[in-house]
């Protein structure tokens, strides 16, 4: 256990083990906004085509 924790120290330590978290955090930020993002695109471009279906008399209501 005493080896471990002395990785642990050293990983803490070092500039490089901190760098490679720092990067983890912000592609895991990256990601979570990209993805409400993308939601929230698809779901404004599916009402908008549904929208443009109905104005143009094709179709019927799916969504029931």
């Amino acid at each position: 256990m005493n080896r471990f924790m002395a990785g642990v120290k050293r990983f803490v330590r070092e500039e490089e083990g901190t760098e490679v978290v720092e990067w983890a955090l912000v592609a895991g930020l990256v990601v979570a906004v990209g993805a409400v993002v993308f939601t929230a695109i698809g779901t404004k471009a599916e009402e908008l085509l549904n929208e443009l279906l109905t104005v143009m008399g094709g179709g019927t209501d799916t969504a029931n």
